[in-house]
């Protein structure tokens, strides 16, 4: 695993098979869902929910291994500390907690779908 070092001390990267995964499987899960919704079937709709949630779970990991990036390197600040961020500090954290806002929006929405088709 690649460290960058920083003045506070080390901080982990988010892994690339992590964040491919999480993207893969949105992508998996968005052609699931796509597939249920032009074609029907419980079983799609219950794969496509599985999918979604497991997607969840690698975004939760992402914003988990996030968090202490951007709040060290917030915190430290000064000359030449955007140089030595790692590119995961890049990301706005608007951005980041909007898509985490749909995310769960979106999880809901099929879960609510899922539990009435039943």
């Amino acid at each position: 695993m690649r460290r960058a070092r920083v003045r506070h001390g080390r901080h982990r990267r988010l892994p690339p098979a992590l964040v491919f995964g999480h993207v893969a499987l949105a992508l998996t899960t968005a052609a699931a869902w796509t597939t249920f919704v032009v074609v029907g079937g419980q079983g799609l709709a219950t794969t496509a929910v599985a999918l979604l949630a497991t997607t969840a779970i690698l975004g939760v990991t992402m914003f988990i291994r996030w968090i202490p990036t951007y709040r060290s390197l917030t915190a430290a600040g000064g000359p030449g500390a955007a140089h030595r961020a790692p590119h995961e500090r890049n990301l706005p954290l608007r951005v980041v907690l909007t898509h985490g806002c749909f995310a769960l929006l979106t999880a809901t929405l099929a879960s609510i779908v899922l539990l009435t088709e039943r």
